[in-house]
């Protein structure tokens, strides 16, 4: 699958990232990053936002007009398991304090 990382990280370092845990909390513009983090080969991901997707996010954020009321973190969720149905992928719908 992720064969065309090669050029960046050899199989070895591919290995090692696919279970490395990393929690994104906030999921504006991280939801960006979390994507390209998936599609980097990172597969152990942590979602955690309590806010939801509003119609000015979509410019800058990783959200579909679908998505327009409905929590970052499930979205979010759902985006990235389509990606890689495989991926460890857990979500909180849940502010940090």
């Amino acid at each position: 699958m992720y064969e065309r990382n090669r050029i960046y990280i050899n199989s070895e370092e591919q290995g090692k990232i696919k279970d490395f845990p990393i929690l994104f909390a906030g999921l504006g513009v991280g939801s960006v990053i979390a994507e390209c983090a998936l599609r980097l080969g990172f597969e152990n991901l942590t979602l955690v936002d309590g806010d939801i997707v509003e119609g000015n996010n979509l410019n800058r954020q990783n959200y579909r007009k679908a998505d327009i009321s409905c929590t970052k973190a499930e979205s979010l969720y759902k985006r990235l398991i389509s990606i890689n149905p495989t991926s460890k992928i857990q979500f909180s719908t849940t502010y940090l304090d």
